[in-house]
């Protein structure tokens, strides 16, 4: 452990030297978790765009980053796409450290990565609430956490909310399509817990989510691999770090200029936790029906 401790220390030093704010700190939040050194304007705009999870290495954040890499293989057979996917996976969890939150939303991540791969949504959801089951065996009390609830409710609502807007919204084509629904499929069963714990929900959260998302994956992934190139020529970190802070510029761009318009966020205060619980019984029965009917229709044909 020490040695990956001395590791994140070298390419936050190396990150810092290279990149003006609130370049570096986007790019240590999004490959570390990393969420010290935010300018408080900027911090405030990820705030109200609904984009801080970005910058917390969350449930979200991990499985939108392997459901991406996954969906971009999508030439390589199912089983080498598992493997290789999962093989980043495990090593993006020690960079950014195996915390209880991190290793939670990385086994769930997986999981649902299962479903997304294989194309079985029954196989799975079940294995998915097994995983969560035994973790709360070892774990009860982390039921009580809100890092946990919103790991577990991101993670179900791609495996249960995913698949149906898949088949309901057309456009297969639009080139921001999977980041919105992958957006809106967390964010449905997210967003009323959020409003029962803060009184507030993000408007605009789906659209500016629609139109960073797809960078956090290559930021991940060139932001990790240009830190490592310069852990060895670290003399030249502005060179080294210019590819990946064109996505840095676009995804700041974005967010400050949405967060400017100052309608971002709604109060639905009170939120009582019976709006909660009626909230997840009707859309639990909207989603069985739409899964009956697509079931019916296969069956058809």
């Amino acid at each position: 452990m020490e040695f990956l401790d001395g590791l994140r220390q070298s390419i936050t030093e190396f990150v810092r030297s290279g990149l003006p704010e609130p370049h570096a700190s986007l790019l240590l939040g999004t490959i570390l978790g990393i969420k010290s050194g935010f300018p408080p304007d900027f911090y405030e705009a990820l705030r109200v765009t609904g984009t801080l999870h970005v910058v917390v290495v969350s449930g979200f954040n991990i499985t939108v980053v392997i459901n991406t890499l996954a969906r971009s293989l999508v030439f390589v057979p199912p089983k080498i796409r598992f493997f290789i996917t999962l093989t980043f996976l495990i090593a993006f969890v020690f960079l950014v450290g195996a915390n209880p939150p991190v290793v939670r939303a990385a086994i769930m991540g997986s999981i649902a990565l299962l479903g997304t791969i294989f194309g079985r949504q029954n196989d799975a959801l079940r294995a998915f609430l097994l995983t969560v089951v035994v973790m709360l065996v070892f774990r009860p009390l982390w039921v009580t956490e809100l890092s946990f609830q919103l790991s577990f409710l991101a993670t179900l609502g791609l495996i249960l909310v995913l698949p149906q807007l898949d088949r309901l919204i057309p456009g297969k084509g639009f080139l921001l399509r999977e980041d919105l629904l992958t957006t809106i499929s967390a964010q449905i069963l997210v967003w009323p817990l959020l409003a029962y714990h803060f009184g507030t929900i993000s408007v605009i959260s789906p659209v500016v989510n629609a139109l960073v998302l797809w960078t956090i994956p290559i930021i991940t992934y060139i932001g990790l691999v240009t830190a490592t190139i310069g852990l060895f020529v670290s003399s030249i970190a502005t060179m080294i770090l210019l590819p990946v802070r064109l996505f840095l510029d676009y995804f700041i761009w974005v967010v400050e200029r949405f967060s400017a318009l100052r309608v971002g966020y709604l109060a639905v205060s009170p939120f009582s936790w019976i709006a909660l619980i009626l909230y997840f019984v009707v859309l639990g029965g909207g989603l069985w029906f739409l899964y009956q009917r697509s079931t019916e229709k296969q069956l058809k044909s």
